[in-house]
């Protein structure tokens, strides 16, 4: 089953760079992955695994740290993360 992650980012705000890194941490840990990139604005940056969010900046007051979203991948598909 292929795992669905979802950026959205603010991109007048500058955050494309912040997108593409955690996009190429995912990608690089799990195979039979897909990653959409969707511009936003007004600050967003919010991550969602197959429809469900799991991180907003808005909500949490901060970036999310890759490493965290790459744990709640896990959660979901089973997968180890390399720490």
């Amino acid at each position: 089953m292929v795992t669905t992650i979802k950026i959205v980012y603010c991109r007048p705000c500058g955050y494309l760079d912040r997108a593409l890194g955690l996009a190429r941490d995912i990608l690089n840990y799990y195979q039979d992955t897909q990653v959409l990139l969707v511009q936003g604005e007004k600050g967003i940056f919010d991550v969602y695994l197959n429809g469900r969010m799991i991180f907003s900046r808005y909500e949490q007051k901060r970036f999310p740290d890759n490493m965290e979203i790459l744990q709640e991948i896990s959660k979901e598909t089973g997968d180890r993360v390399l720490s």
